[in-house]
């Protein structure tokens, strides 16, 4: 590696911590349905 290039601490670049403590994750406002399986059954119920 070039020496002029700076060597950043893991810790500096860790994207998921707050000052706070918290994480940044945040938990999505959503539900994960089967849509293949959603259409399938309305599809067959049309029949």
């Amino acid at each position: 590696m070039n020496d002029t290039t700076p060597h950043t601490a893991p810790e500096a670049t860790d994207r998921t911590r707050t000052d706070a403590g918290e994480t940044a994750w945040q938990t999505p406002d959503y539900v994960v349905v089967e849509t293949a399986l959603e259409v399938t059954a309305y599809s067959l119920n049309a029949r």
